[in-house]
């Protein structure tokens, strides 16, 4: 059964259908949620809160993307809150130039805080842009794929990354 079939009989009250559906685009999903969070604490997080959504609003779910593109969604969305989360923890707990001056130099630490900014200033463009930018640069899906996921023309996928990058390349040089 595809992806929207068990989606449909989980709404018709087949609830193994959801479970099923789940298990087979867990990995799927998981990456998706690792792609999108700085780490994986983050992205273990994000994943159990978008899970819970989704089990929570597959009712809602009413046809008019795929089921991947309705979850991705999800994911993405509980990615941005756990982040915004952190950062309201981060600013009610410590300054981030404590958290720079704390940090041991390495490169891991570096890594760690250049990843967290690029991430930001991706959850910061436009949604319109922000989906192909994730699918295609952060989730490592391809045109065609990303094309698909959003039911939009890869020519819209190109364009949309296109531009992503250089607003993502503005924000970034400041």
């Amino acid at each position: 059964m595809s992806d929207e079939e068990l989606m449909r009989e989980f709404q018709s009250g087949h609830v193994d259908a959801l479970n099923y559906l789940l298990k087979r685009l867990l990995p799927k999903l998981a990456a998706i949620s690792r792609k999108l969070s700085p780490n994986q604490n983050f992205a273990d997080d994000a994943l159990q809160e978008a899970l819970a959504t989704v089990w929570k609003k597959a009712e809602q779910f009413n046809g008019e993307s795929k089921v991947v593109t309705w979850m991705y969604v999800v994911i993405r969305n509980a990615c941005i809150d756990i982040l915004r989360k952190e950062d309201v923890r981060t600013k009610q707990n410590i300054s981030d130039e404590k958290l720079l001056e704390q940090a041991d130099g390495s490169n891991f630490a570096e890594t760690s805080v250049t990843q967290i900014v690029v991430r930001r200033a991706v959850f910061d463009l436009p949604e319109e842009l922000r989906d192909p930018v994730c699918l295609v640069f952060l989730s490592e899906y391809s045109v065609e794929e990303t094309s698909n996921i959003l039911g939009i023309p890869e020519g819209t996928v190109k364009s949309r990354c296109a531009r992503g990058k250089a607003q993502l390349a503005e924000k970034l040089s400041e």
